[in-house]
């Protein structure tokens, strides 16, 4: 199979697993009451957007800008996993059981995370330099969304 068919379907994957985080991000925010949510939810979704865009113009066009963009971005560290609200005693201030924020916080971070991992993973059995540094390009991505769903929700 030729490198581009293979990048081809990788980013078709790729494609696949952030319209479905689009597609989740919407419909929440469409069902939620709380304002605070549902503008992170939207956030979210708006950056989701942003990612698809991306990976189609990577379709159309080639993948060497974000190569390129990685080679010069500093590598982070993998981020935080740890939701938010886990002190379940009766005498917490919130529980994520029962605050609305605190579960669409944590689901997100959920969801991020899989995507994270989902693309390290592919980053990480990759046979080609371009491939691995294409899939920790789109990690890095998902680093970043993660980070803003922690800085939202630790305002909450």
């Amino acid at each position: 199979m030729s490198d581009a068919k293979t990048i081809n379907q990788l980013l078709n994957v790729a494609l696949t697993t952030s319209a479905n985080h689009y597609d989740f991000y919407l419909k929440a925010a469409n069902a939620v009451e709380t304002p605070q949510v549902r503008a992170l939810l939207m956030v979210l979704a708006e950056t989701e957007g942003d990612l698809i865009e991306r990976i189609r113009t990577m379709m159309a066009t080639g993948i060497l800008d974000a190569i390129e963009e990685i080679a010069r971005t500093p590598q982070s560290e993998e981020p935080n996993p740890t939701p938010f609200g886990m002190d379940r005693t009766p005498f917490s201030a919130s529980n994520p059981d029962t605050d609305p924020r605190l579960f669409a916080c944590n689901r997100a971070l959920e969801m991020e995370f899989k995507g994270y991992r989902f693309f390290k993973s592919i980053s990480s059995r990759a046979k080609s330099e371009m491939m691995k540094r294409l899939f920790d390009y789109l990690a890095f991505i998902k680093s970043e969304q993660i980070i803003k769903i922690r800085r939202v929700c630790s305002s909450f």
